[in-house]
């Protein structure tokens, strides 16, 4: 190749390179436009470290965290996604649940759409007001047969479970998720208390659930500018765990594009 061919080769590389970074930008200047779509108050128990980066957490390196969310119940089967609603998100739910209606259901496509997610809301008090109903009955059985071993440690689970829903699980629950971004805003229009984020249903059946889907929010992780490090300065591996982890306030916005980016962080 001529030397002209090896420098017009680097020109272009570089163009293409500007041109990446100038989509890039303005896509976050897009996103961070106008007044956010939502802004949450989130707290330890909302975040963690996105994975990979427990290993990785020189001085230099991007910080990135990400959101810890849930729903409703102890199982896996999300109650309110039934075979009606994911019909009405595209999915085609077969009649008979037999071998060949179940192969058919699962090959279907993963489908994009919003989630709605729920901050501090009805969703997290259910979940409190179970686990202090799973204590009272507990303790009622307990006083019944005060010897009964296996009794007293299903109270001390229960109040266990109890202790974990009040201070320490994530708040942040999947309440809702539907095709039209507007009328699910319409339904939830709290932006204090709800965000709304693309995501993913991907179509399974499970025995004991039925027809069902998992899912899978588009929102990686929300980047800590370097002004706010400090403030998680001792989140590793071992903070995952609740007794070790530093309590925080972080204030997240979730702009145009309902992309997340934090607005501030403190101790």
């Amino acid at each position: 190749m001529s030397r002209l061919g090896v420098r017009g080769g680097l020109w272009l590389s570089l163009a293409v390179v500007l041109l990446s970074n100038a989509v890039v930008l303005a896509g976050v200047y897009y996103n961070r436009s106008g007044v956010p779509q939502s802004v949450l108050t989130l707290s330890e128990r909302e975040l963690s470290l996105s994975s990979g980066q427990w290993l990785n957490r020189e001085a230099d390196s991007a910080l990135h965290l990400q959101l810890l969310w849930r729903h409703e119940g102890d199982g896996g089967a999300i109650t309110w996604l039934t075979a009606s609603r994911l019909q009405a998100m595209g999915f085609t739910v077969p009649v008979a649940a037999d071998p060949d209606g179940q192969q058919r259901f699962r090959r279907q496509l993963e489908r994009s759409v919003w989630l709605v997610l729920e901050l501090n809301g009805p969703a997290y008090r259910r979940q409190v007001q179970q686990a202090r109903q799973a204590l009272d009955e507990a303790e009622a059985r307990v006083r019944s047969r005060p010897d009964d071993g296996e009794l007293l440690r299903q109270r001390d689970h229960c109040r266990e479970r109890l202790e974990e829903e009040v201070h320490h699980a994530s708040r942040l629950f999947l309440v809702d998720a539907g095709l039209d971004a507007d009328a699910l805003r319409v339904r939830y229009p709290d932006r204090q208390g709800y965000v709304l984020l693309a995501g993913h249903l991907k179509p399974y059946y499970a025995t004991d659930r039925g027809f069902s889907a998992s899912v899978q929010t588009g929102v990686s992780g929300v980047s800590v500018p370097h002004a706010w490090r400090e403030v998680f300065d001792g989140w590793n591996r071992d903070t995952q765990y609740r007794e070790k982890k530093p309590r925080v306030t972080v204030e997240v916005a979730f702009g145009q594009r309902h992309e997340p980016w934090m607005v501030e962080a403190a101790r």
